[in-house]
């Protein structure tokens, strides 16, 4: 037995664990090698002083550690145009049920009517889901986008032409306020990637060629060549 194994079962016997080795075969050597007895008797000295040593007072850090879990303004942000959003979308879903039950001649009738109607649901259901999903506001941009724009647009001509009532225009406030919203919650939602895009493959692709990994690679190497005495002796 060389000293390097024998040290090793030294250590793993004062640490409780199995040694890999024959304990008479452990005390032989020591018992014919100096500098492993010496080096025994230093190893059960630490190992003795750090069982006996007093417990170290440790402040208390509870306060600090939960300050660091408490909500950003940027989540409090979010959290809060989630909420309108949401109240948005249940609004715009209030105008749907009120061109059914309101006998109002500005929401048309017959199929004109089904088809507004059609038309602010899917607004309103789309508003929900980005309030739910807030990482996916940016991919109704261009749909609430165009239709504020074009109905604002559209608004101003039948208003200065007569053709609208103050009453239908207040119904498209809910729309233009979650096209608003959502453009909010899109921007402050700026770190993640466009959906639908290759952001998360890309990361994933290139998550095993970083220096990190090199590391981790060279570290199995290392625990690969070390072998504790009882595999070597297995060997």
């Amino acid at each position: 037995m060389d000293c390097v194994t024998a040290r090793e079962a030294i250590s793993a016997t004062l640490d409780g664990e199995e040694p890999g080795v024959e304990p008479a075969e452990l005390d032989q050597h020591v018992s014919g090698c100096p500098d492993c007895a010496a080096w025994r008797e230093r190893a059960a000295e630490v190992t003795r002083f750090a069982r006996l040593a007093p417990a170290v007072d440790v402040p208390d850090v509870t306060e600090r550690a939960l300050a660091g879990f408490r909500p950003s303004r940027r989540a409090q942000w979010r959290t809060g145009l989630r909420w309108a959003l949401a109240v948005t979308a249940l609004c715009q879903l209030g105008v749907v049920a009120g061109q059914f039950l309101i006998s109002d001649p500005a929401h048309g009738t017959g199929h004109l009517l089904n088809e507004t109607a059609a038309f602010n649901l899917a607004v309103g259901v789309a508003l929900l889901w980005v309030a739910a999903r807030p990482g996916r506001a940016r991919s109704q941009w261009p749909l609430l986008l165009t239709l504020s724009a074009a109905l604002v647009l559209l608004s101003v001509v039948d208003v200065v032409q007569g053709h609208v009532t103050w009453h239908r225009l207040g119904t498209h406030l809910p729309l233009l306020a979650g096209a608003l919203l959502t453009v909010l919650l899109g921007a402050a939602e700026r770190g993640s990637p466009w959906p639908g895009g290759r952001g998360d493959e890309r990361r994933r692709w290139f998550a095993g060629t970083g220096p990190d990994t090199e590391r981790a690679e060279r570290s199995e190497g290392s625990r690969e060549e070390y072998q504790p005495p009882a595999a070597r002796r297995a060997a």
